[in-house]
């Protein structure tokens, strides 16, 4: 009943265009961080093996996706699509990879995927891990989990992963619109390029939201504390 209800839920945010299932379970960011997600091995849509630590000496944009879903990774991969044909970034200094976090899909529906979505850009990996314990080792690294909701529906976080040269975890994006800018500066964390105010800025704005909720509060109740008192 209650898969039945979550169901019902799910097609009706889709019909009317939201994002399916909210979030997912967010990934505890501080606990991966600065780790090196295990070298495991993927296969693309040529038939093609490559490990994932080949791809150290550059930025690499990690998109967990599944590609029967009917709408978050839709919209993931061509907000991707769109932001990276925008960006001034050379193809050749960064590389994508979108692959499936889903076991039971294999190189038939990652190509059908890639075709339906045009993902053919040079510096585009389009795969899936065909090892189903490394596939779950590598979706632990990035603390990545997800829910059966049906045999097609699953929730799941929306996201983008960024790694440095080096193939260490170094900064997330979440949402399923990535803005030319959200993906220009996701890749300038990889490469650590961002300046001390830029940094400084990430650490102001959390607290001075934390502070304003704090200060909000503590009025609220003083102020409820008063009226009682004076009862």
């Amino acid at each position: 009943m209650r898969r039945l209800a979550a169901l019902a839920g799910y097609l009706l945010s889709f019909a009317l265009g939201c994002p399916a299932l909210g979030q997912g379970i967010p990934p505890n960011v501080e606990s991966t961080l600065g780790t090196v997600p295990p070298n495991v091995r993927f296969v693309d849509t040529q038939g093609r093996s490559f490990h994932l630590h080949d791809l150290k000496g550059k930025p690499v944009i990690l998109s967990p996706i599944y590609a029967r879903c009917p709408s978050a990774c839709i919209l993931i991969s061509r907000s991707l699509k769109h932001a990276l044909q925008q960006l001034q970034v050379p193809e050749d200094t960064y590389t994508v990879v979108t692959f499936s976090f889903d076991p039971k899909e294999g190189r038939t529906h990652m190509a059908e995927f890639q075709r339906t979505h045009q993902l053919y850009r040079p510096n585009w990996r389009v795969a899936y891990v065909p090892d189903d314990r490394e596939l779950f080792q590598l979706l632990d690294s990035i603390d990545f989990r997800f829910i059966y909701i049906s045999e097609q529906i699953k929730d799941h976080p929306n996201l983008l992963v960024f790694l440095d040269k080096d193939g260490a975890i170094r900064h997330y994006e979440f949402g399923v619109q990535f803005t030319p800018a959200q993906v220009a500066r996701g890749l300038r964390i990889a490469r650590g390029e961002l300046t001390l105010w830029e940094r400084i800025s990430d650490w102001l704005l959390p607290i001075g939201i934390a502070g304003m909720v704090a200060s909000g509060a503590w009025m609220y109740y003083g102020k409820r504390r008063k009226v009682g008192g004076a009862a």
